[in-house]
């Protein structure tokens, strides 16, 4: 039986949750959308939430809450999905993107440093693969931040979580998600202003046409899966620190590169993603066993561009395998999936 990279954990209190929903009758925004930006705020430790109906969704509507907008310049990393990008294109702005740290896949100081300009209004701020970025120095810049939580709701930096310290911050909560409403998204943030600008621009209806606004609400029928979902968050992100501190063990023993832990910084392991030579060759190997690696995204943005150069993003898309790891993984797929990855990567295979 094939391993996938990646799969969602649905259990019967979730399907009970939605099936309560759809009993009601009341199927689209309402009550259930109000309690779930309410729980997402009060664990985040934000004073506002606002849902909508995905990730990229949730950055445009922070860029619009920051007015951002035409000629203006916003900093997105080139490792990274094309939702941050597309969402800068949204809003009317010019993405400006830039290389990110060998380290640990995210935006620093350096890096950030080598886009800013006189244009420059905000800094798209993912915490990928659910590590934390070094927020302390990038916020020293005075260039408003949104954090991507795309894949870090949960982490910690410095004893607080993420999605705290930005402007603004936007949640992704796409079907393999840490938690999952199918698709989905939030923006959180604890400025009253910006957080009344976003409420009016989600919806149209009823309302004047002198402003763009959009569709972007989130159903009642998602915002009750995302309640159950949330319950179980804690646990989700203790299972998949177990499965990484069991990754750690074995494959520090082969000829890998592990995923950085800082010790002031708590992740929360959305992606287990290493650094490896032969990169196509172990992904080959490690899928006729039946488990199924991948890059870790699926091109670097600046591989559209031939005049933008970012080697560290060339260097990391070369040399990465994200292996899997998520709460429904069972003990007995663990040790097959270290197995796995231990004989692809000994010399003779």
């Amino acid at each position: 039986m094939i391993i996938p990279h990646s799969r969602p954990l649905i259990d019967a209190e979730d399907i009970r949750a939605v099936s309560d929903v759809l009993a009601s009758g009341h199927v689209s925004e309402g009550e259930k959308v109000r309690e779930f930006e309410a729980q997402i705020a009060r664990f985040v430790g934000t004073r506002y939430g606002v849902a909508v109906c995905s990730g990229t969704a949730a950055i445009h509507a922070a860029l619009v809450g920051l007015h951002i907008g035409i000629g203006d310049e916003v900093i997105v990393p080139s490792f990274v999905c094309a939702g941050p990008y597309m969402a800068v294109l949204h809003a009317g702005a010019i993405p400006k993107i830039v290389d990110v740290d060998t380290c640990d896949y995210n935006l620093s100081v350096a890096t950030v440093k080598s886009g800013i300009s006189s244009k420059t209004k905000g800094i798209i701020l993912p915490h990928m693969f659910g590590n934390p970025a070094d927020l302390d120095e990038l916020l020293e810049l005075g260039v408003p931040i949104i954090e991507d939580c795309a894949q870090a709701l949960g982490s910690r930096y410095k004893d607080r979580r993420t999605g705290s310290f930005g402007r603004l911050s936007a949640c992704s909560f796409y079907a393999t998600k840490m938690i999952t409403t199918g698709e989905g998204g939030m923006i959180l943030t604890n400025d009253s202003e910006i957080y009344n600008s976003v409420l009016e621009i989600r919806e149209y209806d009823k309302k004047s046409l002198t402003a763009i606004r959009y569709n972007y609400k989130m159903s009642d029928i998602q915002a009750a899966l995302g309640i159950s979902q949330l319950r179980k968050l804690r646990s989700f992100i203790e299972r998949r620190k177990k499965i990484a501190a069991i990754y750690n063990e074995r494959f520090s023993k082969i000829d890998v590169s592990l995923p950085p832990i800082a010790s002031h910084k708590d992740p929360v392991f959305y992606r287990y993603v290493v650094k490896v030579g032969r990169l196509a060759h172990i992904q080959r190997v490690i899928k006729k066993n039946g488990v199924i690696c991948e890059r870790p995204i699926w091109e670097p943005l600046h591989r559209s561009f031939r005049e933008i150069k970012c080697p560290n993003s060339d260097y990391l898309y070369d040399h990465s395998l994200s292996i899997p790891l998520y709460p429904s993984l069972s003990d007995e797929e663990v040790e097959r999936v270290a197995k796995t990855v231990e004989s692809a990567c000994s010399p003779n295979a």
